[in-house]
């Protein structure tokens, strides 16, 4: 946009700048606006598919954007970087709070050195060239999202993460989400995690535990080689960690092919304490859930689901042949589906309480010939779902799945 030619007076109270299908379109402007072109009322930029811009701003230009709240950039093939890098001073986007990057097949980098002190929300989405999103300073307040094949160790963003609320890595290669070194603060905020189509993940290490201390939501889905979900005894410095994800109320663990078990060696020290929903879905090796002796940690459970999950034999396991009494106090839903090699809940000979327990869903259980070897509590308990629509009740649970193992096409 030239400056001289009278047109810009009719931009000096411009608050929203969109450019879509613009392919012959190299500069915004011709050289650095001033005098009567004002950008420091624009407040929202969107741009797409412009396939010929290689960068967005010139260092002075940037400068005026004082007032600019959100950017979102898309499908601009040829866009290398969002300011020019003509400049070795620091750019400081004073109310930028949100930025969405997606399909940028050649950006390498934000600038080099850039502060968004209000930044709330970062999506990075099929970026696959870029390096480094900035070397300067960054506060996020709630949202976070990687997708694509970015080199990036979190810590190493140089952002400051602890009012985090949220963080989605979708498509991202992480193996180790933070470093040991990272400062004691990040992500101490961080209630919702979700990582997706991970190919080098193996588990959620004891760094990750040590600073994820108020996350409320885990979700793991396709992370290929997944083998166990925590290990809080790594070799990583002696965290000495008093509890595992004590705020932790929803896990979810989906089409994970080589989950063998949530972890490899239970922890000494209360987990899942406030745990309220367990969702386990297409994890085809996994064969167990927990331990008999760490059915205590699961006072706050309600919901239970498993889903095609082949080789499970048993939830909860009895390898010591311990008879003590098992209590799940608060359970009230219980869903067991597709699970071909499932024998049993629990094999021991002590009472299996579940005062609250209302709806159970088994379907698809044909190696299920009793629920459990011992008695069952379960007072609210009236019928038990063979299908969506249809149920039927033989008096106990135990009887309900004997008979269906009984008479496997009714």
């Amino acid at each position: 946009m030239p400056e001289e030619d009278g047109f810009g007076k009719y931009f000096t109270q411009i608050k929203t700048l969109v450019l879509i299908e613009l392919h012959q379109l190299a500069l915004i402007w011709n050289k650095d606006p001033t005098g009567i072109f004002v950008l420091e009322n624009l407040q929202i930029i969107h741009i797409k598919s412009c396939s010929s811009l290689k960068y967005l701003f010139t260092p002075s230009a940037a400068e005026k954007l004082s007032q600019l709240n959100e950017l979102k950039l898309e499908g601009c093939e040829m866009l290398e970087t969002v300011v020019d890098n003509g400049s070795t001073k620091t750019i400081k986007f004073p109310t930028l709070s949100k930025v969405e990057f997606k399909s940028l097949s050649s950006l390498i980098r934000f600038y080099h050195h850039v502060e968004f002190p209000r930044l709330k929300t970062l999506m990075i989405e099929k970026c696959p060239m870029l390096e480094e999103f900035t070397s300067g300073f960054a506060t996020i307040d709630e949202s976070f999202t990687i997708e694509g094949d970015i080199e990036i160790i979190i810590c190493f963003l140089q952002l400051s993460l602890d009012k985090l609320r949220e963080l989605y890595i979708i498509n991202k290669d992480v193996k180790k989400l933070f470093h040991y070194n990272c400062p004691s603060k990040s992500f101490c905020e961080l209630e919702n995690l979700t990582l997706s189509n991970n190919k080098v993940l193996s588990s959620i290490s004891s760094s990750m535990i040590r600073q994820l201390i108020n996350l409320k939501k885990l979700t793991l889905d396709k992370c290929e080689l997944l083998i166990e979900v925590f290990n809080p005894e790594d070799d990583k410095p002696n965290y000495n960690i008093q509890k595992v994800f004590p705020q932790l109320k929803a896990l979810t663990l989906s089409n994970l092919s080589r989950l063998k078990c949530l972890w490899n060696k239970e922890p000494q020290v209360p987990f899942f304490s406030n745990l309220v929903s367990l969702y386990i879905v297409h994890c085809g090796i996994l064969k167990s859930l927990f331990s008999l002796s760490s059915v205590k940690n699961l006072g706050k459970l309600k919901l239970l689901k498993l889903h095609s999950c082949e080789k499970i034999k048993e939830v909860i396991t009895n390898e010591n042949h311990e008879n003590v009494s098992i209590i799940f106090p608060l359970m009230e839903c219980l869903v067991l589906k597709d699970l071909p090699k499932l024998v049993n809940f629990c094999q021991q000979n002590e009472t299996l309480n579940w005062p609250n327990l209302q709806i159970v869903r088994a379907i698809n259980i044909p190696s299920m010939e009793t629920f459990s070897s011992g008695n069952l509590n379960t007072p609210l308990l009236r019928s038990v779902h063979i299908t969506f629509s249809k149920k039927i009740w033989l008096g106990s649970l135990n009887n309900t799945i004997s008979y269906m193992h009984k008479n496997p096409g009714m």
